[in-house]
Protein backbone atom coordinates (compact mmCIF):
# COMPACT_ATOMS: atom_id res chain seq x y z
CA UNK A 1 0.00 0.00 0.00
CA UNK A 2 1.48 3.17 -1.00
CA UNK A 3 1.90 5.85 1.69
CA UNK A 4 -0.97 7.84 0.35
CA UNK A 5 -3.11 5.05 0.88
CA UNK A 6 -2.07 4.41 4.53
CA UNK A 7 -2.78 7.94 5.81
CA UNK A 8 -6.20 7.44 3.88
CA UNK A 9 -6.73 4.19 5.29
CA UNK A 10 -6.02 5.48 8.54
CA UNK A 11 -8.34 8.06 8.54
CA UNK A 12 -11.42 5.65 8.14
CA UNK A 13 -10.23 3.96 10.75
CA UNK A 14 -10.64 6.77 13.11
CA UNK A 15 -7.47 8.42 15.09
CA UNK A 16 -4.68 6.15 15.74
CA UNK A 17 -3.72 5.18 19.67
CA UNK A 18 -1.32 7.18 21.07
CA UNK A 19 1.68 4.89 22.15
CA UNK A 20 2.46 4.56 25.86
CA UNK A 21 4.83 7.02 27.20
CA UNK A 22 8.31 5.44 28.20
CA UNK A 23 8.48 4.94 31.96
CA UNK A 24 11.09 7.13 31.78
CA UNK A 25 10.14 10.57 30.32
CA UNK A 26 7.05 9.84 32.63
CA UNK A 27 9.70 10.05 35.53
CA UNK A 28 11.50 12.83 33.83
CA UNK A 29 12.75 15.00 36.88
CA UNK A 30 10.92 18.40 36.33
CA UNK A 31 12.53 21.59 38.59
CA UNK A 32 10.23 22.73 40.98
CA UNK A 33 11.12 26.28 40.51
CA UNK A 34 11.18 27.57 36.65
CA UNK A 35 8.88 23.70 35.48
CA UNK A 36 11.67 22.48 32.72
CA UNK A 37 12.95 19.80 32.15
CA UNK A 38 16.14 20.28 30.67
CA UNK A 39 18.33 18.48 34.14
CA UNK A 40 20.93 16.86 34.66
CA UNK A 41 21.99 14.68 37.52
CA UNK A 42 24.83 15.43 39.58
CA UNK A 43 24.54 12.85 42.59
CA UNK A 44 22.89 10.34 44.97
CA UNK A 45 22.49 10.04 48.26
CA UNK A 46 20.40 8.27 50.88
CA UNK A 47 18.16 6.58 48.17
CA UNK A 48 17.24 10.12 46.24
CA UNK A 49 18.79 11.49 42.83
CA UNK A 50 19.93 15.12 43.21
CA UNK A 51 19.26 17.00 39.87
CA UNK A 52 20.42 20.27 38.49
CA UNK A 53 18.23 22.12 36.22
CA UNK A 54 20.06 23.50 33.45
CA UNK A 55 18.12 26.75 32.93
CA UNK A 56 17.45 28.09 36.71
CA UNK A 57 20.62 26.72 38.05
CA UNK A 58 18.64 25.13 40.84
CA UNK A 59 19.70 21.70 42.39
CA UNK A 60 16.68 19.34 43.65
CA UNK A 61 15.79 16.38 44.88
CA UNK A 62 13.64 13.26 42.94
CA UNK A 63 11.05 12.46 43.50
CA UNK A 64 10.56 15.91 44.72
CA UNK A 65 7.56 15.20 47.44
CA UNK A 66 4.58 16.50 47.56
CA UNK A 67 4.20 20.00 50.12
CA UNK A 68 1.79 18.38 52.33
CA UNK A 69 3.84 15.40 52.80
CA UNK A 70 7.04 18.06 53.36
CA UNK A 71 4.83 19.18 55.90
CA UNK A 72 4.01 15.81 57.67
CA UNK A 73 7.90 14.85 57.53
CA UNK A 74 8.81 17.98 59.62
CA UNK A 75 5.91 18.61 62.37
CA UNK A 76 6.19 14.89 62.88
CA UNK A 77 10.05 15.10 63.21
CA UNK A 78 10.21 11.88 60.93
CA UNK A 79 12.18 11.28 57.76
CA UNK A 80 12.82 8.03 56.86
CA UNK A 81 16.13 7.36 58.28
CA UNK A 82 16.13 11.24 59.53
CA UNK A 83 15.05 11.62 63.11
CA UNK A 84 15.11 15.10 65.32
CA UNK A 85 17.88 15.17 67.70
CA UNK A 86 17.12 15.17 70.95
CA UNK A 87 16.11 18.88 71.71
CA UNK A 88 18.40 19.74 74.29
CA UNK A 89 21.38 18.43 72.64
CA UNK A 90 19.71 20.72 69.08
CA UNK A 91 19.44 23.57 71.04
CA UNK A 92 23.27 23.55 72.40
CA UNK A 93 24.02 22.61 68.29
CA UNK A 94 22.14 25.87 67.56
CA UNK A 95 24.28 27.86 70.47
CA UNK A 96 27.15 26.97 69.07
CA UNK A 97 26.11 27.61 65.30
CA UNK A 98 24.99 31.87 66.44
CA UNK A 99 28.08 31.73 68.57
CA UNK A 100 29.86 31.70 64.83
CA UNK A 101 26.93 33.28 63.12
CA UNK A 102 24.99 35.60 65.41
CA UNK A 103 26.99 38.86 64.08
CA UNK A 104 26.09 39.05 60.80
CA UNK A 105 22.74 38.71 61.89
CA UNK A 106 23.08 41.78 64.60
CA UNK A 107 23.96 43.61 62.04
CA UNK A 108 21.31 43.93 59.29
CA UNK A 109 18.12 43.80 62.30
CA UNK A 110 19.69 46.86 64.32
CA UNK A 111 17.45 49.54 64.16
CA UNK A 112 14.04 47.09 63.28
CA UNK A 113 11.03 46.75 65.69
CA UNK A 114 9.86 43.34 64.57
CA UNK A 115 11.10 40.47 63.24
CA UNK A 116 9.58 36.84 62.41
CA UNK A 117 12.23 33.75 62.36
CA UNK A 118 10.72 31.04 59.93
CA UNK A 119 12.13 27.43 61.31
CA UNK A 120 12.94 28.79 64.46
CA UNK A 121 13.94 25.48 65.98
CA UNK A 122 14.92 25.36 69.41
CA UNK A 123 14.23 29.08 70.08
CA UNK A 124 18.01 30.28 70.19
CA UNK A 125 17.62 33.23 67.99
CA UNK A 126 15.22 34.36 69.30
CA UNK A 127 16.29 33.99 72.84
CA UNK A 128 19.43 36.19 71.61
CA UNK A 129 17.49 38.74 70.65
CA UNK A 130 15.09 39.24 73.53
CA UNK A 131 17.97 41.98 75.14
CA UNK A 132 17.28 43.68 72.28
CA UNK A 133 15.19 46.64 73.24
CA UNK A 134 11.60 47.55 71.71
CA UNK A 135 11.91 44.40 69.44
CA UNK A 136 8.50 42.67 68.90
CA UNK A 137 10.00 38.99 68.27
CA UNK A 138 7.94 35.94 67.12
CA UNK A 139 8.99 32.27 65.65
CA UNK A 140 7.57 30.23 62.87
CA UNK A 141 7.94 26.11 63.59
CA UNK A 142 6.75 22.95 62.62
CA UNK A 143 7.33 20.70 64.60
CA UNK A 144 5.74 20.87 67.92
CA UNK A 145 7.92 19.63 70.46
CA UNK A 146 10.40 21.82 69.24
CA UNK A 147 7.80 25.20 69.45
CA UNK A 148 7.48 24.29 72.92
CA UNK A 149 10.89 24.27 73.70
CA UNK A 150 11.66 27.77 71.97
CA UNK A 151 8.38 28.43 73.77
CA UNK A 152 9.56 28.74 77.17
CA UNK A 153 13.53 29.18 75.83
CA UNK A 154 12.56 32.13 74.33
CA UNK A 155 9.87 33.54 75.97
CA UNK A 156 7.49 34.89 72.56
CA UNK A 157 4.87 33.45 70.49
CA UNK A 158 6.61 30.55 68.17
CA UNK A 159 3.31 29.45 65.60
CA UNK A 160 3.25 25.54 64.47
CA UNK A 161 2.15 26.29 60.69
CA UNK A 162 3.73 26.04 57.15
CA UNK A 163 4.91 29.49 56.39
CA UNK A 164 2.97 29.31 53.39
CA UNK A 165 0.18 29.51 54.62
CA UNK A 166 1.07 32.93 56.86
CA UNK A 167 -1.84 35.25 54.58
CA UNK A 168 -2.35 38.01 57.16
CA UNK A 169 -1.82 39.38 60.36
CA UNK A 170 1.16 40.83 61.38
CA UNK A 171 3.94 42.25 59.19
CA UNK A 172 7.89 42.34 60.55
CA UNK A 173 10.59 44.61 59.35
CA UNK A 174 12.67 41.35 59.40
CA UNK A 175 12.05 38.15 58.32
CA UNK A 176 15.00 35.05 59.33
CA UNK A 177 15.18 32.11 57.04
CA UNK A 178 18.45 30.18 58.48
CA UNK A 179 19.16 27.15 57.84
CA UNK A 180 15.37 26.87 56.42
CA UNK A 181 15.38 27.83 52.53
CA UNK A 182 16.22 23.93 51.56
CA UNK A 183 13.08 22.28 53.50
CA UNK A 184 10.38 24.72 51.98
CA UNK A 185 8.62 22.66 48.98
CA UNK A 186 7.25 25.74 47.11
CA UNK A 187 8.83 28.91 46.29
CA UNK A 188 5.63 29.90 44.89
CA UNK A 189 4.01 29.89 48.45
CA UNK A 190 7.61 31.21 50.27
CA UNK A 191 7.48 34.09 48.36
CA UNK A 192 4.00 35.09 48.67
CA UNK A 193 4.03 34.90 52.32
CA UNK A 194 7.16 36.64 52.34
CA UNK A 195 5.31 39.50 50.77
CA UNK A 196 2.60 39.38 52.83
CA UNK A 197 4.57 39.37 56.23
CA UNK A 198 7.26 41.96 55.41
CA UNK A 199 6.61 45.42 55.83
CA UNK A 200 7.42 47.87 52.93
CA UNK A 201 11.39 47.94 53.20
CA UNK A 202 11.65 45.45 55.14
CA UNK A 203 14.65 42.75 55.28
CA UNK A 204 14.77 39.22 54.17
CA UNK A 205 18.22 37.38 55.97
CA UNK A 206 18.83 34.06 54.75
CA UNK A 207 21.42 31.77 55.33
CA UNK A 208 21.62 28.58 52.95
CA UNK A 209 24.25 26.57 50.59
CA UNK A 210 25.00 27.45 46.90
CA UNK A 211 26.88 25.35 44.99
CA UNK A 212 28.63 25.00 41.16
CA UNK A 213 27.75 22.06 38.76
CA UNK A 214 30.55 20.57 39.78
CA UNK A 215 29.81 19.99 43.33
CA UNK A 216 30.40 16.24 44.27
CA UNK A 217 28.88 13.75 46.76
CA UNK A 218 31.81 13.99 48.90
CA UNK A 219 31.44 17.46 49.58
CA UNK A 220 29.35 16.84 52.42
CA UNK A 221 29.25 13.67 54.19
CA UNK A 222 25.73 14.02 55.13
CA UNK A 223 23.55 15.98 53.03
CA UNK A 224 20.37 15.93 54.72
CA UNK A 225 18.53 14.93 51.51
CA UNK A 226 15.32 14.24 51.00
CA UNK A 227 14.18 16.35 54.26
CA UNK A 228 16.63 18.55 52.20
CA UNK A 229 14.74 19.27 48.94
CA UNK A 230 16.76 21.68 47.21
CA UNK A 231 20.03 23.63 47.33
CA UNK A 232 20.81 26.94 45.08
CA UNK A 233 23.00 26.46 42.37
CA UNK A 234 25.38 30.15 41.72
CA UNK A 235 22.85 31.40 39.27
CA UNK A 236 19.50 30.41 41.37
CA UNK A 237 19.43 33.65 43.46
CA UNK A 238 19.50 36.01 40.51
CA UNK A 239 16.55 33.59 38.80
CA UNK A 240 14.23 33.69 41.87
CA UNK A 241 14.76 37.46 42.64
CA UNK A 242 14.01 38.23 38.85
CA UNK A 243 10.73 35.79 38.79
CA UNK A 244 9.55 37.28 42.46
CA UNK A 245 10.32 40.41 42.27
CA UNK A 246 12.90 40.98 45.21
CA UNK A 247 16.98 42.78 45.14
CA UNK A 248 19.77 41.48 46.94
CA UNK A 249 21.30 44.27 49.06
CA UNK A 250 23.88 42.20 50.48
CA UNK A 251 25.16 38.40 49.92
CA UNK A 252 28.82 36.72 51.91
CA UNK A 253 30.03 33.46 50.15
CA UNK A 254 31.89 31.26 51.97
CA UNK A 255 32.99 28.69 51.01
CA UNK A 256 32.08 25.47 52.75
CA UNK A 257 35.27 24.45 53.74
CA UNK A 258 35.82 27.55 56.30
CA UNK A 259 32.74 26.73 57.92
CA UNK A 260 33.00 23.17 57.87
CA UNK A 261 36.53 22.92 59.95
CA UNK A 262 35.84 25.51 62.35
CA UNK A 263 36.70 24.26 65.71
CA UNK A 264 33.19 24.68 67.33
CA UNK A 265 31.74 22.93 64.80
CA UNK A 266 33.76 19.81 65.53
CA UNK A 267 32.58 20.25 69.55
CA UNK A 268 29.12 19.99 68.00
CA UNK A 269 27.64 16.41 68.21
CA UNK A 270 25.62 15.10 66.06
CA UNK A 271 23.42 11.86 65.20
CA UNK A 272 26.51 9.12 64.35
CA UNK A 273 28.47 7.93 67.06
CA UNK A 274 30.98 7.03 65.00
CA UNK A 275 31.22 10.69 63.21
CA UNK A 276 30.87 11.79 67.07
CA UNK A 277 34.27 10.16 67.65
CA UNK A 278 36.15 11.22 64.75
CA UNK A 279 35.16 15.02 65.91
CA UNK A 280 36.82 14.33 69.21
CA UNK A 281 39.28 12.78 67.88
CA UNK A 282 40.12 15.67 65.63
CA UNK A 283 39.65 18.51 68.19
CA UNK A 284 42.32 16.63 70.83
CA UNK A 285 44.94 15.93 67.90
CA UNK A 286 47.18 18.60 67.51
CA UNK A 287 47.02 20.25 64.04
CA UNK A 288 44.41 18.12 62.57
CA UNK A 289 41.91 20.09 61.51
CA UNK A 290 44.45 22.29 59.54
CA UNK A 291 45.71 19.01 57.62
CA UNK A 292 41.99 18.18 57.35
CA UNK A 293 41.22 21.42 55.74
CA UNK A 294 44.39 21.88 53.63
CA UNK A 295 43.74 18.18 52.33
CA UNK A 296 39.51 18.96 51.39
CA UNK A 297 40.86 22.14 49.76
CA UNK A 298 42.81 20.70 47.64
CA UNK A 299 40.45 17.82 46.32
CA UNK A 300 36.92 19.72 46.89
CA UNK A 301 37.76 23.20 47.74
CA UNK A 302 35.10 26.00 45.83
CA UNK A 303 32.91 23.83 44.75
CA UNK A 304 30.12 24.43 47.77
CA UNK A 305 29.95 27.60 49.60
CA UNK A 306 27.34 28.56 52.76
CA UNK A 307 26.07 32.03 51.99
CA UNK A 308 24.62 34.78 54.02
CA UNK A 309 21.84 36.80 51.68
CA UNK A 310 19.99 40.17 52.42
CA UNK A 311 17.20 40.61 49.97
CA UNK A 312 14.71 43.32 49.62
CA UNK A 313 11.03 43.12 47.81
CA UNK A 314 10.80 45.22 44.55
CA UNK A 315 7.72 47.04 45.19
CA UNK A 316 4.77 45.44 43.55
CA UNK A 317 1.22 46.86 42.01
CA UNK A 318 -0.67 46.19 45.05
CA UNK A 319 1.69 47.86 47.30
CA UNK A 320 0.68 51.19 46.91
CA UNK A 321 -2.46 50.56 49.22
CA UNK A 322 -0.42 48.91 52.03
CA UNK A 323 0.28 50.87 55.13
CA UNK A 324 3.65 52.94 55.02
CA UNK A 325 4.37 52.19 51.53
CA UNK A 326 5.23 55.58 50.98
CA UNK A 327 8.09 55.14 53.47
CA UNK A 328 9.60 52.70 51.80
CA UNK A 329 13.81 53.02 50.98
CA UNK A 330 14.62 51.91 47.63
CA UNK A 331 16.92 49.21 47.46
CA UNK A 332 20.91 49.72 47.24
CA UNK A 333 22.05 49.86 43.31
CA UNK A 334 23.45 46.79 42.98
CA UNK A 335 24.60 44.58 46.36
CA UNK A 336 26.94 44.50 48.49
CA UNK A 337 28.88 41.01 47.95
CA UNK A 338 31.44 39.69 49.99
CA UNK A 339 33.34 36.53 49.41
CA UNK A 340 35.05 35.39 52.30
CA UNK A 341 38.43 33.75 51.50
CA UNK A 342 40.19 33.53 54.89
Amino acid sequence: MSSTNQVRASRLAGPLPIPAAEPAFLDAPVCPLCGHSETEKAFSDNGCVLYVCKVCDLFFVHPYPARSSQHQRVSSGTNGQIELLDLRRRYQGERLFYDRHFGLIAEEISGASSLLDVGCGTGNLLERLEAQANLHRAGIELNAQAARFARRTAGCAVWEMPFEAYHGGRQFDVITLINVLSHIPTFEGLFASLRTALLPGGKVIIRTSEMSRNVSRWNQIHWGIPDDLHFLGLGTLDYLCKKYGFVVTRRVRTPFELELFCRSRWEQMGRSKLQNIVKKLATRVPLALPALKSLYSAVLGRRLFVSFIVLMALPSNGDADRPGASASPGPRAGFDEENART
